[in-house]
């Protein structure tokens, strides 16, 4: 959905999904781990992500061996549009395009498997968590940065201080104070607080790692974006045709011989047009496409000209209810349980979906490590005269009207949302206005009810952003204004971000979901998808963060 593109670009990378390479990604290491966690060298990387819709014709990312060979050959990515920036950090932004591309350029200190979700070494061989908030890295001693010169800690102390001094207001630099070097090899990180996943939050693809001498050379700072030819990754820039193409030649000086990328060079073209993306990709002139709608990419899956891969990636999207200085009738809680029993979220889901997904059964996503239902299938089911009876309670016997606020591509779903309240006496006019102006409302909680997801796979501090005063921006102000918050709620948000034994995550998240549960802060709608089309000779795909295409991983 745009929805979570829009969120990624203006919140600049508040929800979060772990990092892999495709399969083992470093040599075994010795390291160490989050604090009260016991940390293994090794990870499959195969096997299946949860969630996974078992449809024939549907493939599975992360599921294909890992490439052996190289070539000469170009792979042709076709993304929905052009990023501003190929790198995000340097101008204190993040957007979806940006990330895939540069997560190929720069390489991060850690790694994430994404079957297991265990972190795994790269330019760090060993971590150490010093205390609660200070985490000490040993850098790996044969990585050479563009400009040919050797990883040293001193190179990591610059780049953190970019992320804090121009990242400050996002999670690129907001949970992050310094960092220290202590010797060319050794450096230590220092968070904000307390929150051992912020350990598998360095694999996102905003971390990666540069050298001041080589982004100098690059033109600085605020000309790096344009020209990043900078960082220890897989591929490296080579050229930026605005508009048409952005070009990235494979790294044959990698540090890790382990790696394999089979295509010499990768182009990525940009076209709004996710019809014309796929219709690329079956005349030969485009191998992969990603960012298609669910529905349409359905259509694709018995085709014989391409593949199709449809799968969630931790992200749920919820129905918020205004509750703010702004808030009308949805600051009455008979108002809000009025709305959840109405819902039909069977359809609702069906139609966000394409059939693919399941309604959500907890605030939480079933990919969470602390991941447990707190509703049942009756508590799902509509239930009309209950809704009814709730609104004659608080006074709208004779019926209500609200606004419902939403992207373009939204309005299906809400469409749905308008018929199901619409027989409970509830008129829902829907309102999707432009971007900038969506931004606009959302920010200043000029709705009754809007939807938003956020990534729940990883406990950051801003796990449940929309309604918590731990969000450094203050009490909920995300998406939508100032929301509903309790220090019991406050408590227990915080109490899972900073445990370390991870025997209690699931009991911890069952509670925030039941206070959810109890005041109708939210409706859990249903776990959101990717879909992404490939040619049909194309292995090899695997996923980053919040479901983003590796696409260093990718071969024929």
């Amino acid at each position: 959905m745009r929805l979570k593109k829009l969120t990624a670009a203006v919140l600049a990378g508040t929800m979060v999904l772990a990092l892999t390479a495709c399969g083992k990604d470093a040599p075994t290491q010795s390291g160490g781990g989050t604090p009260g966690t016991e940390k293994t060298n090794e990870a499959d990387g195969g096997g299946e992500q949860q969630n996974e819709p078992a449809v024939a014709g549907v493939l599975t990312p992360n599921s294909d061996p890992v490439n052996t060979n190289t070539s000469d050959e170009t792979l042709r990515i076709g993304l929905s549009s052009e990023p501003s920036t190929l790198w995000g950090a340097s101008e204190g932004k993040a957007e979806n395009e940006e990330q895939i591309i540069n997560a190929a350029l720069l390489d991060r200190l850690v790694n994430v498997d994404p079957v297991t979700k265990e972190v795994l070494p790269n330019l760090a061989t060993d971590w150490e968590w010093v205390d609660e908030t200070h985490c000490k890295f040993i850098l790996r001693d044969d990585v050479t940065m563009s400009d040919g010169t050797p990883l040293v800690a001193e190179d990591v102390v610059y780049t953190v201080g970019i992320w804090t001094e121009r990242c400050a207001t996002n999670d690129t630099g907001k949970f992050i104070v310094g960092a220290e070097a202590e010797d060319e090899k050794t450096v230590t990180i220092e968070f904000t607080v307390a929150a051992p996943d912020l350990l598998a939050m360095m694999a996102w693809g905003n971390f990666g790692i540069v050298s001041e001498d080589e982004v100098n050379a690059a033109g600085g700072l605020d000309a790096v974006g344009k020209n990043p030819a900078v960082g220890s990754g897989k591929y490296r820039f080579k050229e930026w045709k605005s508009g048409q193409s952005v070009t990235l030649e494979r790294n044959d000086s990698y540090w890790n011989p382990d790696y394999k990328g089979y295509f010499k060079e990768i182009v990525f073209t940009f076209t709004s047009d996710a019809a014309a993306r796929e219709m690329a990709i079956e005349s030969g002139d485009s191998d992969l496409t990603i960012d298609v709608p669910i529905s349409q990419a359905a259509t694709y899956a018995q085709s014989s000209a391409v593949s199709t891969y449809i799968y969630s990636f931790g992200q749920v999207i919820h129905l918020w209810y205004n509750m703010g200085e702004n808030a009308k009738a949805t600051k009455d809680q008979k108002v809000r349980a009025a709305i959840d029993k109405a819902l039909n979220f069977d359809a609702v889901t069906q139609v966000a979906t394409a059939g693919f997904g399941t309604p959500a059964m907890a605030y939480m996503d079933p990919a969470a490590t602390y991941y447990k239902e707190n509703y049942t299938a009756e508590e799902r089911a509509v239930d009309i005269e209950g809704a009814k009876a709730l609104l004659a309670e608080a006074g709208y016997e004779n019926g209500l009207e609200i606004t419902a606020l939403g992207l373009a591509d939204l309005t299906p779903v809400l469409t749905v949302m308008q018929a199901n309240l619409a027989e409970a006496g509830i008129t829902l006019n829907i309102d999707t206005p432009d971007t900038a102006q969506f931004v606009e409302g959302a920010f200043g909680g000029s709705y009754d009810i809007i939807c938003v997801g956020d990534d729940l796979t990883v406990r950051t501090p801003t796990i449940v952003p929309f309604c918590t005063k731990l969000n450094v921006n203050g009490p909920g102000m995300v998406i939508g204004g100032p929301k509903w918050t309790t220090d019991e709620l406050d408590a227990a948000i915080a109490a899972l971000i900073s445990e370390s034994d991870t025997s209690k995550l699931e009991e911890q998240g069952l509670a925030i979901g039941n206070m959810l549960k109890e005041q109708t802060v939210c409706s859990n709608l249903y776990s959101e998808m990717k879909a992404v089309i490939t040619a049909k000779d194309l292995k090899g795909y695997c996923t980053r963060e919040r479901g983003y295409i590796d696409v260093t991983t990718l071969y024929r």
